[in-house]
């Protein structure tokens, strides 16, 4: 047909445009594979930085466990340092020269003679019930030792001590009288504790606990002048300095803990403790 008109068309001059073929439609492209495969990629590479960062906040999250559950030990286990003394307490340690318990016959012997020398220095005492692991419990109703009185800051008397104790007291007490001390005012002398320094307790018994030990707040002079251990032995105060050098000098004593050499349990007051040797304890 296309054929007749073209021809029929030549024959009459006429030109005639050739037919339009229909434009086929071209097909959507198709997602390959690869194409596909790729946001997968992208996908799992974020899926995988993510997971990274969680491992590596969970590992944190577990160190910083790890850690205060360590502090949270080591808490528990110095709290298991009992104050007052039990059965896990380590009796044996701290304890003077020649100190046992009960007393040997020695020691009983070395408190007879520690009571003869108490009368031989002028002292008025008494016998006192048995307390703790006081060897000669004995009380001194005056509480005044070579001229020196003794009272409490927080109790009121009678105040139970050990023979050897009172008889440090009483043989330092000339040289305290000679700094110019008239009074001596404490926080305690027997207590029945375990050892505390360095604001850590310790499992061994304290020497309060023997009647041997007296922790000091103040000491006042002839003037009436009151030296505070918490408020004047930062200052240096000049009588409270030349107590302690007397003390640790007289060898009667064992180190006197001071706010400057513990500064954590002893901030406020001096320790004094009795050198007793019960292999010497006839030696004032």
């Amino acid at each position: 047909m296309a054929r007749r008109l073209a021809l029929i068309a030549l024959l009459a001059g006429v030109t005639v445009a050739p037919p339009i073929e229909a434009k086929t439609a071209r097909p959507a492209p198709t997602k390959t594979k690869a194409s596909r495969a790729k946001p997968k990629a992208e996908g799992k590479q974020v899926a995988s930085k993510s997971k990274s960062k969680s491992k590596l906040k969970s590992k944190s999250k577990s160190k910083s466990k790890s850690r205060t559950s360590k502090r949270s030990r080591k808490k528990k286990r110095e709290k298991k340092v009992p104050r007052i003394p039990d059965k896990t307490t380590n009796y044996s340690r701290n304890m003077p020269r020649g100190f046992h318990w009960p007393p040997t016959q020695t020691m009983k012997d070395a408190e007879k003679v520690c009571e003869a020398q108490l009368d031989q220095l002028g002292v008025t005492w008494e016998h006192a019930k048995p307390e703790g692991r006081i060897v000669d419990p004995i009380v001194v109703p005056s509480m005044e030792l070579a001229g020196i009185t003794y009272k409490s800051a927080y109790r009121r008397g009678p105040h139970k001590l050990d023979c050897q104790f009172a008889r440090t007291l009483a043989t330092i007490g000339t040289e305290l009288h000679a700094l110019g001390v008239r009074e001596v005012k404490f926080g305690s002398i027997y207590r029945n504790t375990t050892v505390r320094v360095g604001g850590k307790s310790k499992n061994i018994l304290s020497r309060h606990a023997l009647g041997i030990a007296m922790d000091v707040v103040s000491f006042t002079d002839e003037t009436g002048r009151e030296a505070n251990v918490a408020k004047d032995y930062p200052k240096d105060d000049p009588l409270l300095l030349s107590i302690e050098q007397t003390i640790n000098a007289s060898g009667k004593f064992r180190t006197v803990l001071t706010p400057r050499n513990d500064p954590k349990s002893h901030d406020d007051h001096f320790h004094l403790e009795a050198a007793v040797d019960y292999d010497a304890a006839d030696v004032p």
